[in-house]
């Protein structure tokens, strides 16, 4: 049999006709690759039939028997798939790269919540998305991408029992610490000392399940440990835990720090002075996670930095002998304002009690509103009546934001950068009305709301409803004419992020509510 070479197959003029088009690529060879064989019909079919026969003479000649040919298991389908409008943006956040994260990110929630998934089409390129992606796309197309997976011939990697077991040991402890907590903590303790510092530490974080003071001895011994970040968790789980010996030592510290001294007149109420005494550097401190920082320079230095760890450690109960409130206008009055507010602020951050969280808000508001003789207003106060503000319940922030903005305007813009993830639509509309009215306004004012560089952010947590996407476009269309202004950039970036959004639900049809339903 005579042997069939490359010249035969007439390879290169079938690549350029890949390359060049079947209409305008050069003709080919005038013998045919098989005998008897020649394709007809449309250029792009000829093309390809061509290509396949070259493909099978190629095998043909290397030798694969039949057996080699194994037909690919069947495709699992894990629901119906996506209508194609909703597809088609997904082939388009796929297209944009790393600045759509966000965007794919909200289409696999969607696609989750209505229990839809990707068409095959964009398998491959769902399969090259890695980290946190990934994982989202796991939830949705998972058996699919590992038939894929198979059927390219890609081998799941062996997992590394060096890496696994540390995450397979937590993930048992945790379990166990959910059917028998005493039990757990015991296993745990048995050989705890034997273990590499990093998976000490990794194990030690199970006992946030279920943690008690029965847990408490065996955090206290943790605080002798020799590997820092196991001291670090320890002290972290210790902090949480009401009744423990750390609280009670960050309590007493905290009583020798701060104290208020009380004088009563006949004729005037009662007047009040904090006394600050600044702690001093101790290996005791330092055990319990109090250590200086070796940089700091501004808000009172190093000592200024260990008075706002040890409040920041304490327990609220420390602070149990006078109203919250007093505290709050007492520090602010003081010339160590900045670590007291911010180690009160950490602490209620932690416990989260509701007395405390209104207190911090309303009092921080008073300073920053100019209504607390002697306190100015400043960068830092507004960053920190932020955050407070932020601890909130979601609907008290909303309401509070709302008021303030109708009352104070541009002034309490900041309290936006530091709120919820999302908005709901009630507030999403109010604050669509307010920007609307201060964009209809004087250029000082359009200046100032742009100096802020927070409305082009907002379409991210704002409810993305048809409504507010309408009203966004419109802010838009409405500014003056000739107006090149930032504020037009980014009402341009909050009216496109908003009938993106809105847009994606529209292409996902009645399986999905407009934005007045938060994703769950």
């Amino acid at each position: 049999m005579e042997a069939v070479t490359a010249s035969d197959l007439d390879w290169d003029a079938a690549l350029a006709a890949a390359l060049l088009g079947a209409d305008r690529a050069p003709s080919a060879a005038s013998d045919a690759p098989m005998p008897g064989f020649d394709p007809v019909g449309e250029p792009g079919d000829a093309l390809l039939a061509q290509i396949a026969v070259q493909g099978l003479l190629l095998r043909a000649g290397i030798g694969i028997g039949p057996e080699a040919l194994r037909a690919a298991p069947e495709r699992p389908v894990g629901g119906p798939e996506c209508p194609p409008a909703a597809a088609r943006r997904l082939h388009a956040l796929l297209a944009a790269g790393s600045s759509a994260e966000p965007r794919r990110r909200e289409w696999f929630a969607l696609a989750e919540q209505a229990g839809l998934r990707a068409p095959s089409w964009l398998h491959a390129e769902l399969a090259a998305l890695r980290g946190g992606e990934a994982a989202l796309v796991r939830s949705i197309a998972g058996p699919e991408l590992d038939w894929l997976a198979q059927a390219c011939g890609i081998e799941a990697a062996a997992p590394d029992p060096a890496e696994d077991a540390p995450a397979d040991r937590y993930e048992g402890l945790t379990a166990f610490r959910r059917r028998d907590p005493d039990g757990a903590r015991a296993a745990l303790a048995s050989g705890f000392k034997a273990e590499k510092a990093k998976l000490r530490a990794q194990l030690l974080h199970a006992l946030e399940e279920g943690l008690s003071l029965a847990d408490e001895p065996f955090l206290e011994g943790c605080l002798d440990d020799r590997a820092g970040e196991v001291r670090a968790c320890a002290q972290r789980l210790l902090r949480r835990l009401p009744g423990s010996r750390l609280g009670g030592r960050m309590a007493e510290r905290t009583r020798a720090a701060l104290a208020i001294e009380s004088r009563r007149h006949l004729l005037i109420r009662t007047r009040h002075a904090l006394t600050v005494t600044l702690p001093e550097e101790a290996p005791d401190l330092a055990r319990d996670g109090i250590e200086p920082n070796a940089y700091a320079r501004d808000a009172g230095g190093r000592r200024a930095g260990l008075l706002r760890d040890i409040l920041a450690a304490a327990p609220l109960g420390a602070f149990a002998d006078h109203p919250p409130r007093l505290w709050i206008d007492l520090a602010l009055q003081s010339e160590w304002s900045v670590p007291l507010l911010e180690g009160f602020y950490r602490c209620v951050r932690r416990e989260r009690d509701p007395a405390w969280i209104y207190a911090l808000a309303e009092g921080l508001f008073v300073a920053w509103d100019g209504r607390l003789p002697g306190v100015k207003r400043t960068e830092a106060l507004s960053d920190l009546w932020a955050r407070s503000v932020a601890l909130l319940p979601a609907a008290a922030w909303e309401e509070a934001v709302a008021s303030l903005l109708r009352s104070h305007g541009i002034g309490a813009l900041p309290l936006l950068a530091k709120g919820p993830p999302r908005f709901s639509p009630a507030f999403t509309d109010a604050l669509l009305d307010w920007v609307a009215a201060v964009s209809r306004g004087t250029d000082a004012a359009r200046e100032s709301l742009s100096r802020a560089w927070i409305i082009g952010r907002l379409g991210n947590s704002a409810a993305p409803t048809e409504r507010a996407a309408a009203a966004a476009a419109s802010i838009l269309a409405r500014l003056p004419e000739g107006d090149v202004s930032r504020l037009r950039g980014q009402l341009a970036g909050l009216a496109e992020t908003l009938e993106l959004r809105a847009a994606m639900r529209r292409e996902f049809g009645d399986l999905i509510a407009d934005g007045s339903a938060p994703l769950t």
